[in-house]
């Protein structure tokens, strides 16, 4: 009996290890409890599933300038990455077939390109009181176009699939002269895959910025090539989950990028075709993640930033200010996960976060 016993321990351990070793190499989530998805959702369709005042309030932060610039850039340039706008206002343009939200996209998309380089990367101006407080690496440069080119990617996905933006001609045309631009950037960053994947190995939330960046844009484009990498991108995003459920940022658990890996995990799962064979897997690692996120939202509805490894009181900064919590990715995130599931606490608890940040 106990020779029985042994046997089926040692069977039991292999087969476990096993399991384990298929999830680090498929992406497949095998050690949390996963809320079952009833559907798999389009992007427009998500959008259309949120509720209008939450496009409309995510749009509002992202207001261009006469000249297309948003956040930082409206200043003065300073770098693309800062047009990370583009998509909530697409987003919005498709949801409320807004004319002035889809002017502001399209005014944003032809802004950043007048600084696109011969080579594809984009200038990078420092404003003048930034001089001299950091050293911008070729990696900082090259991560920031992969930012900006999820929003871009996500955001151009947004309009192509929309019959209404279809309808639009003049909009079109203005959108699609600048395709050989597009191609262009998107070439310089598939040449630049090697570095995305060591500069970003300890941040998955950056991995799925990669994933989703040259998911979007290959599939707007039709370079297959580029949607390869984006899902080895998030192959390697999905690798870092923890059994708790988080995602492995830098050397620990983080309630806010979390909120930001999963949000673009979403906006990916969203665009993805539906034959590509990582779609169940990229879902079931989001809700085993979206599930350990709850229970980082206290009562109040504040984001718990105890014990995070990056974002907390004295944590990390960008541009001299100390980073503050994702709130809106968290948001996004709690609702994309109470559409797929269904489960109502997904929708309570981004309530409380939108009551405690926003309202």
């Amino acid at each position: 009996m106990i020779r029985i016993v042994l046997l089926l321990l040692i069977i039991l351990f292999f087969s476990c290890r096993r399991a384990e070793t298929t999830a680090i190499s498929t992406g497949k989530t095998t050690d949390c409890t996963i809320d079952p998805n009833l559907r798999f959702f389009t992007q427009d369709e998500m959008t259309a599933a949120f509720r209008d005042d939450v496009i409309a309030k995510l749009a509002s932060s992202s207001q261009t300038d006469a000249n297309g610039a948003l956040s930082d850039n409206k200043a003065g340039y300073f770098h693309v990455r800062f047009q990370m706008g583009i998509s909530p206002l697409a987003d919005y343009a498709i949801d409320a077939q807004n004319s002035t939200a889809l002017e502001m996209t399209i005014r944003a998309i032809e802004y950043s390109f007048k600084y696109q380089l011969p080579d594809g990367d984009f200038q990078l101006i420092i404003p003048a009181n930034l001089a001299g407080t950091s050293t911008v690496t070729e990696g900082d440069k090259v991560s920031g176009v992969a930012f900006f080119y999820a929003a871009l990617g996500s955001g151009l996905i947004a309009l192509q699939e929309n019959a209404g933006y279809q309808a639009q001609i003049a909009s079109k045309k203005r959108v699609e002269y600048l395709i050989p631009q597009y191609q262009l950037s998107l070439n310089f960053l598939k040449s630049r895959t090697d570095l995305l994947r060591q500069i970003d190995a300890l941040a998955p939330n950056r991995l799925f910025f990669d994933a989703l960046a040259f998911y979007a844009m290959g599939k707007y484009l039709n370079d297959s090539e580029a949607m390869k990498d984006g899902l080895d991108f998030a192959v390697l995003a999905m690798a870092k989950k923890q059994p708790a459920g988080y995602f492995m940022e830098g050397t620990g658990y983080d309630s806010s990028y979390q909120g930001v890996g999963l949000a673009n995990g979403f906006r990916l799962l969203s665009i993805l075709k539906p034959e590509e064979p990582i779609r169940q897997s990229l879902y079931d690692n989001l809700a085993c993640a979206a599930s350990w996120e709850t229970t980082r939202i206290k009562a109040t509805g504040e984001i718990d930033t105890a014990g995070n490894s990056r974002v907390f009181s004295g944590g990390e900064s960008f541009l001299g200010v100390e980073k503050q919590v994702a709130y809106s990715s968290v948001l996004q995130a709690l609702w994309n996960m109470y559409y797929y599931s269904g489960k109502e606490n997904y929708n309570t608890l981004a309530n409380k976060v939108l009551g405690f940040y926003v309202l």
